[in-house]
């Protein structure tokens, strides 16, 4: 996995737009709604805890890899 760093863009899933139901009745989403985001700061003392900026409200939002499920779209230096 590759260092998070300021400058990073992310994404995670903040809900579905559509639900999909099995013969069985097991219901499952599917169509996730993504939100973007560019790290402003990461966490000292836990490196998969980041401060980032919303892109779609502009908003401020702590954020955790693993809790949070985001995932890494582009590092700040192309790589």
């Amino acid at each position: 996995m590759d260092d998070l760093s300021p400058g990073d863009l992310v994404r995670w899933i903040t809900d579905y737009r559509v639900f999909e139901a099995k013969n069985n009745g097991e219901v499952f989403p599917i169509d996730a709604v993504w939100a973007y985001g560019i790290i402003i700061e990461v966490s000292g003392s836990d490196p998969l805890s980041v401060v980032l900026v919303r892109l779609d409200t502009s908003t401020h939002q702590i954020l955790h890899m693993i809790h949070d499920g985001f995932e890494l779209v582009s590092k700040a230096n192309g790589d």
